[in-house]
């Protein structure tokens, strides 16, 4: 009787740490007020990328881009994602690991074109974004160009600020 009631007690205790573990992850990693917007569409004329960053916030933002060809299809994919990472020094957040490099001035919008190497049907725009107080979120949003898709419609949930 001892044993069950300290392996339901364990198993308490190991459910509770993991939840209140994944409330702070998401109190960290969640929209706050002032947090940039990103949308991107594929560019229709040419092989390009738009990438339209609003800055509610009362100070400029520096916001990186890069694209990439997509190779796993619309369904497997995890679709937009946003993260706020701990360690923000690493080689990957730095400047030079964008193709494109910009400022969005306080209480704005700025629209970055980003030049793509091949032509695709399916793209993943990866923009990091450094906003006040040091706080660096990483928005990887897919993009669908041409075809059946809709020449230069954002793929579902496109918007850093939807849910859906």
């Amino acid at each position: 009787m001892f044993l069950a009631w300290l392996i339901v007690t364990g198993g308490i205790a190991v459910v509770l740490a993991l939840g209140w573990s994944l409330v702070v992850a998401g109190l960290r990693a969640g929209d706050q007020a002032g947090d940039a917007t990103v949308t991107a569409a594929a560019d229709a004329g040419q092989v390009a990328i738009v990438a339209v960053v609003r800055n509610p916030g009362d100070v400029p933002l520096v916001a990186g881009f890069s694209a990439r060809r997509r190779l796993l299809p619309g369904w497997l994919d995890a679709g937009m994602t946003v993260r706020v990472p701990r360690r923000t020094a690493r080689r990957k957040f730095r400047a030079g690991a964008h193709e494109t490099v910009g400022v969005v001035p306080a209480a704005s919008r700025a629209e970055f074109r980003l030049p793509v190497a091949a032509p695709a049907r399916r793209y993943r725009l990866t923009a990091v974004l450094g906003q006040a107080g040091g706080r660096l979120r990483v928005v990887r949003i897919p993009v669908v160009s041409g075809g059946s898709a809709g020449a230069g419609r954002p793929a579902r949930a496109a918007r850093a600020g939807d849910r859906g």
